[in-house]
């Protein structure tokens, strides 16, 4: 925390990133550089890469309001929303490096739109998986909570959907319409991840409730039995494979079961986490490069997250103020609420709140809530006053 030589790091890889590795035309994100630098990019535009660069750069704007960051973010949406959106609102997976397969397309690249239209575009790779969208879903999510522009959480929104209607199966996912093995772990914890920050950005239970039955269905398709983690896939996919635990899964697994908790305080899912946690933090694949992931997904497990709740009817224009400024806090590990008693209580209702005559906002450590804020603008600094003094690490469900 207030690691300036990492924040210069980071600070620096964002902007050589923007720099080299979002297309200036179309924008959207090259894959990689081929050689160890920036200017060899390879062409090749992938959904988890414009998920991944899209989430990054909206936690950028949301820490550093720095208008370059949001720019980014934007054009990277912009490929997205241009290239690789279906007519129904769900995402396509990828769009070739090249425009003629096994011809290196620097010149191509080079082109403004026009030119590069006139010779062709390359090949979208139009299948639809959950797991793709459920990335995109998640990343959608944060820029809309970085900028408040509802048209991020809309698409998101008929995302989802689509999923939901296409993809779901036994309470669980399908990857692709049709799959020749499967169920698939990577489908499933992505689409839990993603109802669960809808359910953030939106304080809406069906998204919660999607949430909770997406990893009811990890529970017990998934689970690893004679070894930890949770598996890659139900069944084995041929002769020579057998079902094992694959490190991104199992830590995205942490990092949501964790904050299910947090939702609802069922410990049943700081058991998820747990088991999860004892694969990615063997010696083996803890220190596998990179570590970051599994650094940020320990943290998570043995802390709080940044807590605010928004008391007041959805529906008065007041507490929809509030709530908007709560999303504006920069954190990607943060419970954020909406009580509306019309709705009954929260589902982790362990913090009581006061009766008040008018909409309010608290922030909530380990130990204590903050007075009422009725003033969005005044939220930001309330919540950094009271989680700077919160730094004790808390194992999740322990109290």
């Amino acid at each position: 925390m207030g690691d300036k030589d990492a924040e210069t790091k980071a600070r620096t890889t964002l902007g050589l990133q923007q720099k080299h590795n979002i297309d200036p035309v179309w924008g959207g994100v090259y894959q990689y550089s081929a050689e160890s630098d920036w200017v060899h990019p390879h062409f090749e535009k992938i959904a988890s890469i414009q998920a991944n660069n899209l989430r990054i750069y909206s936690l950028a704007y949301a820490q550093y309001r720095d208008q370059e960051d949001l720019q980014a973010a934007q054009d990277i949406h912009r490929f997205l929303v241009n290239f690789m959106m279906s007519p129904e609102g769900a995402f396509y997976v990828s769009q070739d490096a090249d425009l003629i397969e096994g011809h290196h397309s620097a010149d191509y690249f080079a082109l403004n739109d026009s030119d590069r239209r006139k010779q062709g575009i390359p090949r979208i790779d139009k299948h639809i998986y959950a797991r793709e969208n459920g990335w995109i879903i998640d990343a959608l999510t944060e820029l809309y909570s970085a900028t408040g522009d509802k048209k991020y959480l809309d698409e998101a929104i008929r995302s989802a959907n689509w999923v939901l209607a296409n993809r779901a199966a036994n309470g669980g996912f399908t990857h692709d319409a049709k799959d020749a093995a499967g169920p698939y772990l990577g489908d499933n914890i992505s689409m839990a991840r993603a109802f669960e920050s809808l359910y953030t950005v939106t304080g809406d239970r069906e998204w919660l409730a999607h949430a909770q039955e997406t990893i009811g269905y990890i529970a017990k398709n998934f689970s690893a039995h004679d070894i930890p983690g949770y598996v890659t896939s139900k069944l084995a996919t041929g002769s020579a494979f057998k079902p094992h635990p694959q490190r991104d899964e199992n830590i995205l697994v942490v990092r949501t079961a964790n904050l299910l908790y947090q939702y609802t305080g069922n410990s049943e899912y700081t058991k998820m986490a747990a088991q999860a946690m004892r694969y990615i933090g063997t010696a083996q694949i803890a220190q596998s490069f990179p570590a970051a992931s599994v650094l940020i997904a320990d943290y998570e497990f043995t802390h709080s997250p940044t807590h605010l709740t928004v008391v007041g009817h959805k529906d008065d224009p007041a507490a929809q103020a509030l709530f908007l400024a709560t999303l504006l806090i920069p954190s990607g590990y943060r419970r954020i609420e909406w009580w509306d008693d019309r709705e009954g209580p929260l589902p982790h209702a362990e913090v009581e709140y006061p009766a008040l005559e008018k909409a309010a906002a608290f922030v909530c450590s380990e130990r204590t809530c903050s007075k009422p804020i009725f003033v969005p603008e005044e939220i930001k600094s309330r919540a950094d006053e009271l989680l700077a003094k919160n730094s004790q690490p808390t194992i999740a469900g322990a109290k």
